[in-house]
């Protein structure tokens, strides 16, 4: 393990900037000392219908339809984040946004609501690049936006992010033939792009350890196959949707997806990582 994908929090530096800042260069530090690069999330897209944990809303983009949108509101957090990190040999990527684009309805039947997200992401892309980020930029897909997905973002992303689960629980995504061809699309259009192509999250989850273990293995052993690089979601036991036993609350269809307990301990099984 070479690198982490660290999730931060607009709603965070709005409440305290200093104290964000302080925060974020110490995960920094951390992560450095233990030889870990890192990829920050500034925003997220991604939300559950029960353990929710902020982010942006449609409310925050779509213009007109909102009080809560404001000129240049998320200047200052780029300005503190990415300006202050410009050239940050810690930060190997910036990832604009996690699963932008993901609505319950099909994208022909909301035309105004995509463009404005898409416009949104290209706003903050420019303003990366006018604050002189070195790190390439990219933006994490939905896994479930395929090809399309990943061509929609390929020109606000300077290396190609995407969210390869094989849900070996969902219909969609059962037959291992299909998830294989799947990455085999991925990385044929990567190619064609000439752009890196990077996993920045996989794995998907269950309760039971050992299928788990069984999940991990073979995602894995595909993405290894076609050398693309992965960063595993997620490391460590938390309240937020899907990171935790059921004793700690709610969980839906993911189960449990952490690699470490809330104790501190791997979870059982889960040293298989390090045989790829």
């Amino acid at each position: 393990m070479n690198a982490i994908r660290l999730w931060l929090s607009w709603d965070s530096f709005n409440r305290g900037a200093k104290r964000f800042s302080d925060n974020f260069e110490a995960a920094l530090k951390i992560a450095d000392k233990h030889g870990l690069a890192v990829m920050p999330v500034l925003f997220n897209r991604w939300h559950d219908s029960v353990l929710d944990y902020g982010g942006m809303y449609i409310d925050h983009f779509l213009h007109g339809v909102s009080w809560v949108q404001k000129s240049d509101q998320f200047l200052p957090y780029l300005e503190a984040v990415v300006g202050g990190h410009s050239s940050d040999r810690r930060i190997f990527a910036w990832d604009l946004c996690n699963e932008p684009f993901s609505y319950s309805c099909p994208t022909e039947e909301i035309p105004e609501i995509v463009k404005a997200e898409y416009a949104w992401l290209e706003g903050i892309y420019g303003i990366c690049k006018k604050l002189n980020a070195t790190a390439p930029i990219t933006v994490g897909i939905h896994p479930g936006h395929g090809l399309g997905g990943i061509k929609q973002i390929e020109p606000i992303s300077d290396i190609l992010s995407i969210h390869p689960y094989w849900t070996e629980n969902e219909q969609t995504h059962h037959e291992k033939a299909i998830y294989e061809r799947s990455l085999d699309v991925y990385t044929g259009f990567a190619a064609e792009a000439k752009k890196l192509l990077l996993a920045t999250e996989t794995c998907w989850g269950a309760l039971d350890d050992r299928r788990r273990v069984e999940i991990i293995r073979y995602t894995l052993g595909e993405l290894k196959k076609r050398n693309i690089g992965w960063l595993v979601y997620l490391l460590h036991h938390s309240l937020i949707a899907d990171a935790h036993r059921p004793e700690f609350g709610y969980y839906g269809p993911p189960g449990n997806l952490a690699f470490i307990e809330a104790d501190g301990s791997l979870r059982p099984g889960h040293e298989i990582f390090n045989e790829f």
